[in-house]
């Protein structure tokens, strides 16, 4: 699921040179300072910003951060690993940092007596969190870690075949359950409704551009009943692990939209389009369906929420080839391993980074964090439960007021509470049940009523137990491996030939054969057989 990119040294930022010439220090004023790689493009904290104050005034930490470039992660690590210039804390989403022994073993500084919560956050899954390679702890997980109290996540943000809810409510709510009646009520309603606010609608939309191929790729996996074990499917019984791509049923997924495209129903655009422009499509209100992960075209929704657009976001539905196939889109909470934060080797005092980021672990800083700070960005009743006012929920949509106010990119990063605190209340406010249902539209509430739902969790399958191994997606391929070429092989023929797939028209069948010829001279087995070896792994082990 991810594309390899060309390194490339223009990446040298701004932050950069500053960044790396700066290790953890102790200044004169007695602040400790760290330097931080922050793996977003989100908005950047300003200089005033009131959690960075209250954390350099209360615990005396500072720090200089460097944000990503959108699309240049790659990129930038690589420059990290040609100079060997690592900032104190990074946060890492893959294994090169590790395996290029960049980043001190946290396990090693982090036990019961001097650090408790990262040691509470840690225990339930560290078998889980462990490197397979030398057994040592790299990464805090930024998400995925324990569910701590009761879960009572109300918002989907995984995949799903979204269709906006205007057309669900124009066809008097039906239950949409299968892929051919996913696009008919689409056809049907682009062919009543062919435009939004003067511009032609888009039926079906995809997002192919690189660092989200998987959203091409991977959809006919779900349609088949499967959870999201990326470009594998593993057998519920033996657990062996086969590619998919050339499979009868990714076969039938591409003739549907080889079918749509022919009728003008998918985007023209689509394959040559950036995630910007995919974004900015959504934003506008115009794009009726997609299959995708909701966190990825949150900002687009997040706009149309910002306009007044409510009947124009979306609705997951966890769809497959017929009504026989029992869906398995939801899943268990999944830890992200080998991501999250990690302390690099020119980190000069390891010791001390842990011990801040045992203390942002702490109900306390978790509270600060998630719901900011009491009396200003949330309240407290009677009862001692937390919620928020109707001015305080409207400055949370605020596109500027986070940077002043929030600490987002860098939070997002960090190891997390999720769940309930000590206390009874949610974890954050998305997760207070009162504060969730207060803080829904008339449009929204009127919705979920007419479906008989509490909340968007709703519309998915029930859940069932994540097979130990699970998942496969985020296995070890070791950089430069035969099997990591293998998959980038995959990844690029997919890639190649799919979207030529789809718009080929009475030629289907013939790309179709071509797209399976060119698989078969991959070294599939390289790749499948390193998944199965990590699988087996798994199970032993986990």
């Amino acid at each position: 699921m991810r594309g390899k990119k060309i390194l490339c040294a223009a990446l040298a930022c701004v932050t950069v040179a500053s960044l790396c010439a700066c290790g953890s220090e102790t200044t004169s004023e007695g602040q400790t300072h760290f330097s931080v790689y922050v793996n977003s493009s989100g908005a950047e904290p300003t200089e005033d910003n009131k959690i960075l104050a209250k954390i350099k005034n209360e615990l005396g930490y500072d720090y200089d951060f460097e944000y990503s470039v959108s699309g240049h992660e790659d990129e930038r690590i690589g420059v990290m690993m040609s100079s060997g210039d690592y900032p104190d804390i990074i946060e890492i989403s893959d294994n090169k940092l590790i395996q290029a022994g960049a980043l001190v073993p946290l396990d090693e500084y982090i036990n019961e007596e001097d650090t408790p919560n990262l040691y509470k956050f840690l225990e339930p899954i560290s078998k889980k969190a462990r490197y397979s390679g030398d057994g040592h702890v790299y990464a805090l997980p930024n998400y995925g870690g324990p569910i701590y109290g009761e879960d009572n996540t109300p918002d989907y943000w995984g995949p799903a075949f979204w269709i906006q809810k205007r057309v669900l409510a124009e066809y008097g709510y039906p239950e949409i359950k299968t892929l051919d009646q996913y696009f008919e009520i689409i056809e049907r309603y682009v062919a009543d409704h062919p435009e939004t606010n003067g511009i032609s609608n888009i039926g079906y939309e995809i997002l192919a551009t690189t660092g989200f191929e998987w959203v091409l790729t991977t959809a006919p996996n779900y349609l088949n009943g499967n959870p999201n074990d990326g470009d594998v499917v593993v057998d519920k019984e033996t657990y062996e692990a086969k590619i998919y791509a050339n499979s009868d049923f990714a076969k039938n997924y591409f003739k549907k939209l080889n079918e749509a495209y022919t009728k003008g129903i998918i985007d023209p655009e689509c394959f040559t389009q950036n995630k910007d422009q995919y974004i900015s499509k959504i934003a506008s209100g115009r794009v009726i369906g997609m299959f995708d992960q909701h966190w990825v075209f949150q900002p687009g929704e997040q706009s149309l929420t910002a306009q007044g657009m409510d009947e124009c976001t979306y609705v997951p539905l966890p769809i497959t080839f017929d009504e026989s196939i029992e869906p398995w889109y939801r899943v268990e909470e999944q830890m992200n391993i080998n991501q999250g934060l990690a302390i690099s080797i020119n980190c000069e005092d390891p010791e001390a980074a842990v011990k801040m980021l045992d203390t942002f672990m702490s109900e306390e800083w978790q509270k600060i964090f998630q719901w900011g700070i009491e009396g200003e960005d949330y309240m407290v009743d009677e009862n001692g439960r937390y919620y928020r006012t109707e001015e305080q929920r409207e400055q949370q949509k605020d596109q500027i007021w986070p940077a002043k106010n929030k600490l987002n990119a860098f939070f997002a990063a960090m190891p997390k509470i999720t769940g309930t605190y000590s206390d009874g209340n949610g974890s954050s406010a998305s997760l207070q049940p009162e504060e969730f249902i207060a803080s829904l539209k008339d449009y929204d509430k009127n919705f979920l009523a007419s479906y008989g739902k509490e909340n968007w969790m709703d519309f998915l399958n029930e859940l069932k137990p994540n097979p130990k191994y699970f998942p496969a997606w985020n296995i070890d391929l070791v950089d430069t491996s035969d099997a990591d070429y293998a998959n980038q092989k995959l990844t690029d023929t997919s890639i190649r030939n799919l979207p030529q797939i789809v718009m080929s028209g009475d030629n289907f069948e013939s790309a179709w054969s071509a797209y399976c010829s060119e698989i078969d001279t991959i070294n599939i087995k390289a790749y499948e057989d390193r998944i199965n070896e990590e699988i087996q792994w798994r199970i032993a082990n986990w």
